[in-house]
């Protein structure tokens, strides 16, 4: 802020260059959506690596194009992707833990939708610190055809109480990375959640002498929202000829006590009915009494939690341990989980929805991403789907063809009417390391991916990614070996090929967009050409946010000048225009006359970004001539 002297002598302020710098986004984060053997169903996963997916999604399934082709990503040069995993329908796998009086107590649900939570297995025991009250879990997951696929968890000193630090659903829920958990109603226990309760046992037989002890004789209360206050007791404060004066003594005992702490003196602890009966406030109000914990020797196991709404009083069970009556080595699995996978015949009308985040709608929380796959998928209408939300998203579509192995059938394959994406045939042959190591057919756009990011870390997002360092690692053969005069059928309809050589392999042999045929004369003709439009426009969409609600004049414009220029121009130093000069590779206008008074008037600022991209020597034309014989003088 501007310095107000107020003292001779001499003062210093800085004052802002206006200079922001604009940093390019990254250029090759590729989302993948298919089939996986587990994960979250319709909710993109981040992973930094194949082992990521492995642990996430399972690893590689016989039945998920998905899964090989994200090995395939990796392997070619790919450092970030997203996943998305689809099914048509799942169903979580499911178990219900009981208590000794077998009454639903814990609900354990798979995390992962589908038949892999029929794996997950789980063990209780109770070798804990506090064995009245808590109790171990261990959960144990193992894929059933690949034995180094598994995933243990285990939780130590877990409370039904939902007071307790332990609480299960506090502990496990958010981190467990297999199950999910919920107390069912029949747990409500001596750790309250209700305000205006009431603890009471089955007291009627009790051996008040072996009731009350050094190690059970507390309770622990909250009366009417204040700090908890503990209650201990000592079996000389408990007087009386029989059980009912002697429990009816230990009622008065715990309200004088609660009493003299709280100054509540509608608090009352009564003993009727073969209950102790807990209560704040007057007959027919709704009291705030909460137990937050209450140990009795010999009870701790079987009481029972009652509260007083509307002057009614209503009991439920709360056991606070589970069944011990299980035998200690029993292993207990979820069932019920169920999927049913996309068939071919279903992707003809696959449709996603977008209001329902479903499919690769689903990358709509994903901040970020350029690239999209999905692998196997070669029906039309969704890859035109697919394409016009990469549109939206300014990213970049990478479609496979049909399996079809012959040219003709190729070359009526319907392609979408839309820049943002790019189709390549023939489909390829991997090693299979399910099968020993047996060929497999997969689809291309998984490798052709990975070869995008290679090809963006060595030289830029405006290098075509083809030509003989454009080498498909993993590509062991194709479906089609295509000749030169096939390759010049299919390459001017704008079908990217891949093509086998010598020396080098399999390599990427084109570089056109959905709309690089020849009849569609379009600017965006060349993949490079249309990446590097879209990495320029969102680099400079969000490098351009602090404009928002600045005045609108020439200062401000003088500032995006200067910092949309910077960027550009270091573009044009790393090579990605053309152009001798940065008059001749890019321009920047933000001024009066890309910004009239009546724009002004509202709030609209206009900013023109043009440049001149590099595009792939497509056709190399060597001219050879013969020389005459010349006469030498």
């Amino acid at each position: 802020m501007p310095i107000t002297p107020t003292y001779p002598g001499v003062y210093v302020e800085e004052i802002s260059s206006g200079v922001r710098t604009i940093t390019g986004v990254s250029k090759s984060v590729t989302a993948f959506v298919g089939a996986a053997k587990r994960g979250p169903i319709d909710k993109a996963v981040r992973i930094l690596s194949y082992s990521d997916f492995e642990r996430r999604f399972g690893g590689l399934d016989a039945c998920s194009e998905l899964s090989y082709a994200v090995r395939q990503f990796f392997l070619n040069g790919g450092s970030d992707a997203w996943v998305v995993r689809i099914v048509k329908h799942a169903q979580s796998a499911t178990h219900t833990l009981k208590d000794k009086s077998k009454q639903d107590v814990l609900k354990i649900t798979a995390l992962d939708e589908g038949l892999a939570g029929n794996r997950i297995e789980i063990q209780v025991d109770y070798k804990t610190l506090n064995p009245a009250n808590t109790f171990n879990l261990t959960l144990n997951y193992t894929s059933p055809d690949n034995p180094s696929d598994r995933l243990t968890e285990k939780f130590d000193n877990l409370s039904l109480n939902s007071q307790d630090a332990r609480y299960i659903e506090a502990v496990i829920n958010g981190i467990s990375r297999l199950v999910t958990v919920k107390r069912e109603e029949n747990a409500v226990n001596s750790l309250s959640d209700k305000s205006g309760t009431s603890v009471s046992g089955d007291l009627q037989n009790a051996d008040v002498s072996k009731l009350i002890d050094n190690r059970h004789n507390q309770f622990q209360i909250s009366v009417n929202g204040l700090k908890p206050i503990t209650v201990k007791i000592d079996s000389n404060e408990i007087t009386g000829d029989n059980v009912s004066a002697k429990l009816t003594s230990l009622a008065n005992t715990i309200q004088t006590k609660v009493i003299s702490a709280t100054n509540d003196n509608s608090f009352t602890c009564t003993f009727r009915d073969n209950k102790l009966i807990l209560t704040s406030g007057q007959p027919g109000e709704f009291s705030s009494v909460r137990v937050l914990r209450a140990t009795f020797n010999d009870l701790s196991t079987n009481l029972k939690l009652g509260y007083r709404n509307g002057g009614v009083e209503e009991d439920a069970v709360a056991t606070i341990r589970l069944d011990e009556t299980l035998p200690k080595d029993t292993i207990i699995t979820l069932t019920g989980g169920t999927e049913t996978q996309y068939s071919e015949a279903d992707l003809d009308n696959l449709t996603f929805s977008q209001a329902e985040r479903k499919g690769f709608y689903a990358l709509e929380e994903v901040d970020l991403f350029n690239l999209l796959c999905i692998p196997g998928v070669t029906k039309s209408n969704i890859l035109s789907e697919a394409a016009q939300y990469c549109k939206q998203r300014r990213a970049f579509l990478i479609a496979d063809a049909p399996k079809t192995n012959t040219v003709s059938d190729i070359q009526s394959t319907e392609v979408t009417n839309n820049d943002n994406g790019a189709v390549y045939y023939p489909w390829i042959y991997i090693a299979d390391p399910l099968n020993n190591g047996k060929l497999r057919l997969t689809a291309p756009s998984g490798t052709v991916a990975g070869l995008y990011a290679r090809t963006d870390s060595a030289s830029g997002v405006w290098k075509a990614p083809a030509g003989t360092e454009a080498n498909l690692v993993g590509v062991q053969a194709l479906t089609y070996k295509l000749t030169d005069a096939e390759n010049g059928i299919l390459n001017p309809l704008g079908i990217n090929c891949i093509r086998l050589f010598p020396t080098y392999g399999a390599v990427a042999w084109g570089a056109r967009t959905f709309q690089g045929s020849d009849q569609a004369a379009s600017e965006y003709k060349y993949i490079p050409v249309r990446r590097l439009a879209l990495f320029i426009e969102e680099s400079l969409y969000r490098g351009t946010q602090w404009v928002v609600f600045e005045p609108n004049d020439e200062p401000l414009w003088a500032q995006i000048r200067l910092n949309l220029g910077a960027f550009m121009q270091n573009l044009f130093r790393q090579g990605a225009f053309q152009g001798k000069s940065p008059r001749e590779a890019y321009f920047v206008k933000c001024d009066r006359e890309t910004t009239a008074q009546n724009d002004i008037n509202l709030g609209i600022v206009n900013i023109k970004v043009g440049f001149a991209p590099l595009k792939p020597a497509e056709f190399v034309i060597i001219q050879l001539q013969q020389m005459a014989g010349q006469i030498q003088v």
